[in-house]
């Protein structure tokens, strides 16, 4: 139970501020300054109310609601001082007063414009260039513009840069002064660039390392001629790989890798085989560029070296994931060239997963992968398959990463995993993969695997199985010291070597995986689970159903629905979906009832699939290629189905133009029943001279006469 209260005690609870219980009257509520007799008094520095002298009545402060007022005052600091109120309650009209006086004050133009000056004194103090950043900002602004004239933009790039002259190092690593000095690199006149670059030349090594600075350098770089380069690329001589390590300055050297020629590609690429190119100049000879014939002619000790020194250089950058620059992937390309199975392995097991993924985008990236996945272990290539999870289709349109996704099809034994990250990600965007240039690819892969028709000769290069590594130079000297074989197992990170020369003693041999670039299963049931098995078969039998017209007009859908119609490069289509098929040839025929100038989608003319250019030219593969189905199908070939339900009866109407090699190609048909069946109606054109055949068809027409 609670004490009771005692008159003139507040009453306190614990941890909270003291609550009076009395409750002030309901008649008439106290002004602030008032006493209990209504007598008005004054505190000096604020509104609270003090006792009269002589005058034992307690009074009530007006921020405290009914605290009393005996002994010390609540908010007061020391004794005999009034107390100051921190607290305003509603209602309390002369601290409403006096708040929104101050507030009104401090929101005065006056006060805001004093501020605003104060503001700039300190800017002024703090940055001695800032008056001239200011004037170049708002000259800039009018600079960068998009309906700008070239003449005024001209002249604005003039008065920024001659207001800048001399100071150029110390603009250039403002964040607005750097971008304001990119523009004007790219809308200056030669004369202005050069002195630009005559500036900016000594600092460039320093800028690259910059925040924002290395934006400037890189727009530099791009907008250099010869001459220019060749000055930046030799002040970067010597810190290739220092830069590559850094957050900015990778950037800057990538740029200055896609800007420089053949000679100087190779030049920058040096410092990663030997410090001696790292020191010295013009020691790259023409036509000996690569890793390989460098080395070509040079003692096995001095090729373990640049291994050493190589995998000492590459390994930081591979730890702190850059990766994603073009020179890095060269590099690893020619490391790869002359490293052992063991080594590459490792390699492998750093890139595997996510990584990967982000070299895919150039043609020597594309080099890495399909090397990761061929020498990869079958947990190695699970890993580097479950990474592309969700760029799957991004990959299959790029030029060099769809060539990975072939590698996978080649050797991936876990087709079930292909399926789910892979096949499925394919049929969400099958309609436009199978118009898409590249994406086309990865289809045709499955359905007409290495035909060179599709896929060329320096594709088919990349996707052969790796040849082994000659190592016999590398095996004929042996590492007599153990600290050198140790620091470079270290670097690979196969830790200390078991005995003397184990790093050149490398494993050739087949390990538990089975042969490099080749997987344990067949590639006829392999590549069957992942067209029919995982049901792209039938989803793309019904693409080419549904779209027959837009393949066929298409110069890269004309090479899948053929395929399709053809039923596979082992009539993998013809057994699993014989049905889809018939009815992707019967959408082919049915389009040549269609009046010879249509509409599309857009109420634009389209052209007739027998006059067009690929339309025309494809249903004529389809015509002298096509041949029954496989025994055990009970179905037609195309050429019979078109034959009886597009052209017999309408020879004559075809007979001119594109759609005469159509016609035509009924003569030399691979469907012999086919053949006989359109013979005398084309005979009849021949002798009219309305259709031109070909001599075979003219011979054999002859023989039989006879």
């Amino acid at each position: 139970m609670a004490p009771p209260f005692r008159p003139g005690t507040p009453a306190r609870t614990p941890n909270k501020r003291p609550v009076s219980v009395t409750k002030p009257s309901p008649k008439r509520r106290k002004i602030s300054g008032e006493d209990d007799r209504g007598a008005r008094t004054k505190s000096p520095g604020s509104g609270a109310t003090r006792k009269p002298p002589g005058s034992g009545a307690r009074t009530k402060s007006p921020g405290r609601g009914a605290l009393s007022g005996l002994g010390k005052s609540y908010n007061s600091k020391s004794p005999g001082k009034s107390p100051t109120p921190s607290l305003k309650m509603k209602g309390d009209a002369g601290g409403d007063a006096d708040m929104k006086g101050v507030a009104a004050n401090n929101k005065s133009p006056a006060d805001r414009k004093a501020r605003k000056e104060l503001a700039e004194v300190r800017k002024k103090k703090r940055k001695p260039n800032y008056d001239l950043e200011k004037d170049v900002v708002s000259l800039w602004e009018k600079t960068r513009q998009r309906n700008i004239k070239k003449d005024d933009r001209s002249k604005l790039v003039t008065e920024i840069l001659k207001k800048m002259e001399g100071k150029l190092p110390d603009m250039a690593v403002n964040h607005i002064m750097a971008r304001a000095l990119q523009t004007c690199v790219k809308y200056c006149t030669p004369a202005q660039r050069e002195s630009i670059y005559n500036e900016l030349r000594p600092h460039c090594l320093t800028l690259a390392k910059d925040t924002y600075a290395y934006h400037l350098v890189i727009k530099m770089m791009e907008h250099a001629n010869k001459n220019q380069l060749q000055q930046m690329l030799s002040l970067l001589h010597g810190n290739v790989v220092a830069l590559l390590r850094h957050p900015n300055g990778s950037p800057v050297l990538e740029q200055a890798y896609l800007s420089a020629n053949a000679v100087q590609k190779q030049e920058l690429l040096a410092e990663f085989y030997s410090p001696e190119f790292r020191l010295f100049k013009g020691m790259i000879t023409a036509g000996k560029g690569r890793v390989v014939d460098l080395l070509a002619t040079e003692p096995a000790a001095k090729r373990r070296a640049v291994l050493e020194h190589m995998t000492l250089a590459l390994q930081p950058i591979l730890e702190k994931g850059i990766v994603d620059h073009s020179i890095i992937h060269r590099a690893i390309v020619e490391y790869l060239s002359i490293s052992k199975k063991s080594m590459i392995q490792e390699v492998v097991q750093q890139l595997s997963g996510a990584l990967l993924v982000r070299m895919l985008h150039t043609r020597d990236g594309a080099k890495v992968g399909v090397t990761c996945v061929m020498h990869g272990s079958n947990k190695d290539r699970k890993k580097i398959v479950k990474g592309m999870k969700g760029h799957v289709s991004k990959i299959a349109r790029d030029e060099h990463g769809s060539m990975v996704l072939l590698s996978i099809f080649d050797v991936m034994d876990d087709t079930q995993l292909a399926t789910k990250v892979i096949i499925k990600e394919i049929m969400k965007d099958l309609q436009e993969l199978v118009l898409h240039k590249n994406g086309r690819r990865v289809i045709l892969y499955l359905l007409a695997p290495r035909v060179t028709r599709y896929f060329p000769p320096d594709i088919l290069a990349v996707l052969e199985p790796p040849a082994p590594v000659d190592s016999t130079n590398l095996q004929d000297v042996t590492i007599h010291e153990d600290e050198e074989a140790s620091a470079v197992a270290a670097c690979i990170g196969k830790g200390k070597p078991e005995g003397k020369g184990s790093l050149d003693k490398d494993e050739e041999e087949e390990d538990e995986e089975g042969v490099v670039g080749v997987g344990k299963k067949d590639p006829l049931l392999r590549r069957f689970q992942l067209l029919v098995t995982s049901g792209l078969a039938k989803e793309l039998a019904d693409v080419c159903r549904v779209h027959a017209s837009e393949l066929l007009h298409s110069q890269w859908g004309t090479d899948v629905i053929f395929e399709v119609a053809m039923g596979g490069a082992n009539s993998e289509l013809w057994k699993a979906v014989p049905s889809e098929v018939t009815a992707v040839h019967k959408a082919i025929s049915s389009l040549v009832a269609l009046p010879q100038i249509s509409m599309d989608v857009d109420d634009k003319p389209e052209e007739h699939v027998m006059e067009g250019y690929f339309s025309s030219r494809t249903i004529r593969r389809l015509i002298l290629e096509s041949q029954l189905p496989p025994s055990g199908v009970d179905a037609e070939s195309f050429s019979a189905i078109f034959w009886s339900t597009a052209i017999k009866g309408n020879c004559k109407r075809w007979a001119k133009g594109h759609s005469a090699k159509v016609v035509s190609a009924f003569g030399a048909c691979a469907d012999e029943h086919t053949k006989l069946a359109a013979k005398a109606e084309l005979q009849v054109l021949i002798d009219e001279g309305t259709l031109q055949m070909g001599p075979a068809f003219s011979h054999q027409s002859s023989e039989k006469a006879q």
